[in-house]
């Protein structure tokens, strides 16, 4: 029974990504990213950083060369074909 008891008070730890302050934050930072790549033509990463419940946002370098920083994360692409770079944006 003791043993019952102690299980029901301890409080059920929730992903700081699951909070409404977590997914306030993932769009603010998902915009940045998107504004980013349309401004440059250039794949920008959205990584999460739990140290600091966080997004990060970087650039990212051209495909061939990304050796899978790719898969750390989201990769934004430019909105508009035409402003992409070379090696950035969906396969062509």
């Amino acid at each position: 029974m003791k043993e019952a008891s102690k299980m029901a008070k301890r409080a059920v730890k929730v992903d700081w990504r699951n909070t409404a302050a977590g997914q306030l934050t993932y769009m603010q930072r998902r915009a940045e990213a998107q504004s980013k790549a349309n401004e440059t033509g250039f794949d920008h990463l959205l990584t999460k950083n739990d140290i600091f419940k966080d997004y990060m946002v970087s650039m990212l370098p051209q495909r061939e060369n990304r050796f899978g920083r790719d898969l750390d994360g989201e990769v934004v692409m430019c909105e508009n074909l035409a402003r992409c770079q070379k090696g950035h944006g969906p396969v062509r």
